[in-house]
């Protein structure tokens, strides 16, 4: 339990230190372009890419994949049914904010003070189809409803997946390890020297964003992506550990996984679409610490702790 609080608190203070500095004026809303622009660039690129170093795509775990995938789906399916009489800016609000999982920066580091490897693995497996998810076709779809377009038409598609460096990382990454192309030692060593400093970074910008003054559209727009996501992870955690066919570890680490917090770079997304960013960095911030709660309540209720 210690070590949960330590990384949880760890991270608050992170995004604290971030709007006090910029209450102190050491930083502004216009620094957050350049943060952004690290983040997604180069950091996070760079922490996919060191996280492949001890993957192995091995058949026994495609169903986590695939599970990565499905979840998200499923997820962005029903938000799109139950937001289709919002203003199209609010409906990529909830695509965003209500889809998807944290899972390098917040769900790994945790799982891996407590589990070995195999368990790990698992979690890094799911997070494969979660993340071409989130990278590549939600924020594109969120992109496309944004800007008003019903329909998708393939070459926009197309176009905006290959515009996120993340999801090109997680591409070929994912299709080096497929026909087991190594990199060289110094590739990993590098990307993992640049991707240590995605998290500090990633949070460090929610501070920026955040804004304790918001209108009350806004607030009811968080409830609802809040009920959402844990009504959602409630139930892909009851069906993942009854019904998902695969190992009882499978399914005991991937039912704890789906209480993951939101994506911590949604703030950036949520700008880019034309919603209030603050929403999006408050909401980030409030959820991160009681995400970490409920997973580890789940660890202790399974007795997997």
């Amino acid at each position: 339990m210690e070590v949960v609080l330590t990384k949880a608190f760890g991270f608050l203070f992170i995004i604290a230190l971030g709007f006090v500095l910029k209450l102190g004026g050491l930083f502004s809303q216009k620094d957050t372009e350049l943060l952004s622009k690290l983040v997604m660039k180069i950091t996070l690129p760079m922490a996919v890419i060191s996280n492949f170093r001890a993957l192995n795509l091995n058949t026994s775990f495609l169903m986590d994949i695939g599970l990565g995938l499905f979840t998200n789906l499923m997820a962005i399916g029903l938000v799109l049914l139950l937001t289709r009489r919002k203003e199209p800016s609010a409906k990529a609000f909830f695509l965003i904010n209500g889809t998807g999982y944290n899972i390098g920066l917040c769900t790994l580091p945790f799982m891996q003070s407590f589990f070995e490897a195999e368990a790990v693995a698992i979690v890094c497996m799911f997070d494969v189809g979660n993340a071409v998810m989130v990278f590549g076709f939600t924020c594109t779809i969120a992109t496309l409803v944004a800007k008003g377009k019903s329909n998708l038409e393939a070459k926009g598609v197309i176009k905006t997946l290959f515009s996120s460096m993340p999801f090109v990382a997680y591409l070929v990454m994912i299709t080096l390890c497929s026909l087991k192309i190594p990199l060289p030692s110094i590739v990993f060593d590098w990307a993992g020297m640049m991707g240590q400093a995605n998290t500090f970074l990633a949070m460090l910008l929610i501070g920026i964003m955040f804004e304790p003054k918001m209108k009350k559209s806004v607030l009811k727009d968080m409830g609802g992506v809040f009920a959402f996501r844990m009504i959602l992870a409630c139930l892909f955690s009851y069906i993942i550990y009854h019904y998902f066919p695969g190992p009882e570890l499978h399914r005991q680490i991937l039912s704890i996984v789906v209480f993951s917090p939101i994506l911590s770079i949604a703030p950036i997304y949520t700008e880019r679409c034309g919603y209030d960013r603050s929403a999006a960095a408050v909401l980030n911030s409030l959820m991160l610490p009681f995400s970490l709660v409920l997973m580890t309540i789940l660890l202790i209720v399974l007795k997997l702790y």
